[in-house]
Formats: C-alpha cells, structure tokens, sequence
C-alpha cells in the first residue's frame, strides 16, 4: 500500500498536468472562458401575487418561490397586461398589447408575423424549449415559434389527475438535463396549469389549509367545479355559502403549494445537474384568480387587481443581489426585454444588472369580452338581456389610481391607497383625475402596433 501511495505522489505532478489540459480543451468544464447563462421561465397559471407567501401572505403556499425571491429580486407590482392566459402567454412571448397581438377569445391564435423572445434567443445561439400543459397553448395556435422542441402536455386528454404537473415536471427535467449534458446553453418556457380550476389537488394537498374538517363528499364535490360553475357564480346565477367559499379558497391553495412543489423538483434536477450557478431563473404568472370578490369566480375578462396583478420573482446568481425587492409597477410583458438582456450580456461581466424589467409609473391592461360566455348565459336566462356582460374593459394603473374604460361607454375609478380591494368608484368625486387617465389611454392607443384597443371595439 505504501509503495502505492509512492507511486501516487512521484506521478501528481504529470496528474496535474493532465489535468489542467483537459479542462482546457474542454467545453464547458472548468474553461476559462465564462459560458453564456441558460434560463427558464416558469408560469404557473392563475396565481395572484397575495397567494404568494413572498408576497406576505400568512399561509406557506410557496416554499420554492419565497426561496427565489431570499436569493433574487421580487418585483412587488407586477401586472399581467390581460387576463385571460393565452392572451396573457402571447403577450409574454411577443413583447405585445393584446392589441398588437391579437390573441382574443374570437382568435386564439398567436399570428406568424410576430416576432417571439423563442426566436431571438434561437438567434442568439440557444436551444429554445417549452413545456406546457395549457392544452390552448400548441403549435396549432402559433405557440411554438422559435421553439426547437415544443412539448404539448394535454391532462383532459391523458386523464391525468394533476392538471399534467407531474408530467411537465419530467419532460423539463428529462430535456433539460440533457441540454446541461451537452453543454448547450437554453431557454426555456415552463406552463404549469395549476391553480386554474377545477381547485382540485393531489391528496396530500387537498386538505393542507383547510381550516376546519370538510366531509368527503362536500369536498369532492367543491373540487370538480370548473368553468360552468365559474360563469354562473359570475353572472350572479348561483350563491356560494361562506364556508364552502373558504373550503374552495384552502382547495386554491393546496394547487398553489402543489404546483410551487413540482417547480422546486425542476430547479433541484438543474442543481444537481451543476448548472444552478449559470442558470437565470424567473417565475411569474399568465393572470391572477378572483375567489368571490367583486361577485367573481375566476373570471378573465375583468381587470380588478385579483387577477391582473402577480408574482414576478427571478434568481440570476452572482448578477442579482440577494433579497432585492422593486416596489415600482413592471409589466410580465417586458420578459422578452429581459431574457434577451441576459443573454446578450457579456458572460464576464458580473455587475449587477438595472435594466431587466423598466419601471412603468402607468401601466395599460386589456381585458375582452368572452362570447362563449354571453352565449352559455342566454343558454340559461333566454329572457333577460346580457348585454352587461358584453363589454370589453381597458385600464390605466398607477400606482395610486385604477381608471376602468369599457365598450359600453361606462367607466370606473378607484383610490388604490385608500381602496385597495376596489369596492367603490369615486368617477364622480374626482372627473380631473379620470380625465387625466383617460388621456394617458389616448397616448397609448397612439402608439400601438396593430388594431384599435379592445375597449373600443
């Protein structure tokens, strides 16, 4: 054995040697030249940022995100520039107005003339992923541009019982790990379709924050309702006690901390991949989620702050100071600004960067009409007139104010620092205030690239 270890030592040296020659020649592994960063984006679809433990909400829904935001920066008024999420997805990808885009419920589908945050990236030299399991996001709808691999993941389809979590999870695990393999820097798009409804999580999460006990079957039965239920509730045609509401808010939750599970389960895979270090992560979501206020359930075509405002949260190590927090209103629009900053960015360079997402003081959001919808109301009341609920809405928020312009001609203002759940409308206390909003909309609508405004359709 001694003689071994003799041997051992007179060759270190020339181990050495060997070494270091190898690391040199090798992409990737110890070179001396800084290798470009890869970065995912995970959405998780229609979760509001005062669900978000991060955000300072008293339930622990979100373990994996607080972590992020402890080592990263959270952007503490984040706004979706529209509620419904392939909209929502559209204008994400695109750097685009709903507006410019044009993904409506009437169109769901994202034009071949736009350019996507995919198809730069793939210009910058990345392989370009995304894994989904909204079945509205496809390559059929014009989601998959730029993208060298495009993963459809369909649960109404495969019965799976997690909205396709579990699935989503392996295929970005599977695929990226490979990519990390092969030393190939990515970009990649994560969907996960939990908290949308039905609010129906795996066991262990189902009873998680419930508060009290709830019998079986009023718990199985609270969490199958889905889109049906929804619109009724919404267009007032059905009541929810309050206990079954709290029951179906703990059921929201549970999704919430299911979903923040099987993402936590993606950056553990990249971690032990050895990429963490390398890797710029965000997380963020399509839309909020209304759980009864303002007479709502999960309604995507109003523009109340449950639902357009979210979680945007990301993580680039040595870049971005751990625990920054940005008060100022940002725009999940603005993401392909900010991958493209990243990847453009001199991998030396190890300042902190100041221009991932820009402040915007006044920020503009869309919200159109469902037709599917008006057309399921008159299915159920024939004899009354549903023109109310046939109106697109447009927004201007600052951080102070909310004023809300529709189709029908009506209007809405609100005090966010005195009414921040927008309960009442002070238009006519304060016409100035709205008038000066209104014209921020006009400059706006100057300025698009594309069709007139939603609103004023």
């Amino acid at each position: 054995m001694e003689s071994l270890r003799a041997s051992l030592r007179a060759d270190w040296p020339l181990l050495s040697a060997a070494a270091a020659l190898i690391a040199f020649i090798a992409p990737g592994c110890g070179s001396a030249t800084p290798q470009k960063p890869s970065i995912l984006v995970v959405v998780i679809s229609s979760l509001r940022s005062d669900h978000v433990s991060a955000y300072g909400y008293a339930r622990a829904t979100t373990p994996t995100i607080d972590g992020l935001a402890s080592e990263g920066v959270l952007y503490a008024t984040a706004l979706t520039p529209t509620p419904w999420p392939p909209a929502a997805h559209a204008s994400i990808l695109s750097g685009r107005y709903i507006s410019e885009h044009g993904v409506t419920f009437a169109s769901p589908r994202l034009g071949e003339g736009l350019d996507t945050v995919a198809e730069h990236m793939k210009e910058e030299g990345y392989a370009t992923v995304a894994i989904t399991a909204d079945s509205t996001l496809t390559k059929a709808t014009g989601f998959g541009q730029g993208f060298d691999q495009f993963i459809e993941i369909r649960p109404e389809e495969s019965g799976a019982p997690d909205d396709g979590a579990a699935t989503a999870e392996e295929e970005a695990v599977r695929r990226l790990s490979d990519l990390a393999d092969a030393g190939t820097p990515f970009f990649a798009y994560v969907v996960l379709k939990n908290p949308g409804l039905p609010w129906n999580p795996p066991q262990e999460y189902r009873e998680k924050f419930l508060e009290h006990p709830v019998v079986l079957p009023e718990l199985d039965r609270l969490s199958q309702l889905w889109v049906p239920f929804a619109r009724q509730y919404s267009m007032g045609l059905v009541n929810v006690p309050p206990g079954e509401l709290e029951t179906m808010v703990s059921l929201y939750d549970g999704e919430i901390a299911y979903a923040d599970y099987r993402f936590g389960r993606i950056l553990d895979a990249l971690q032990e991949k050895g990429i963490a270090e390398n890797l710029a992560v965000f997380v963020t979501s399509d839309a909020g989620e209304d759980l009864g206020e303002h007479g709502l359930i999960a309604d995507p075509s109003s523009l109340f702050d449950t639902i357009i405002h979210v979680p945007l949260v990301a993580k680039w190590p040595g870049r971005i100071p751990a625990g920054t927090r940005v008060t100022g209103q940002v725009s999940t629009m603005d993401l392909p600004a900010a991958v493209l900053a990243i990847a453009r960015r001199d991998p030396a360079d190890t300042a902190p960067p100041t221009d991932l997402f820009r402040s915007r003081p006044v920020a503009i959001c869309e919200a159109p009409h469902d037709p599917e919808a008006i057309r399921y109301y008159r299915s159920l009341r024939p004899e009354d007139d549903p023109t109310i609920f046939q109106r697109n809405l447009l927004a201007v928020r600052t951080p102070e104010h909310k004023f809300v312009v529709t189709s029908l001609g009506t209007a809405a203002l609100f005090d966010l620092a005195a009414d921040p759940q927008e309960r009442l409308s002070i238009l006519e206390a304060d016409t100035d205030k709205a008038a000066e909003l209104n014209a921020h909309l006009g400059s706006w609508a100057a300025g698009l690239r594309g069709a007139a405004p939603a609103a004023t359709r």
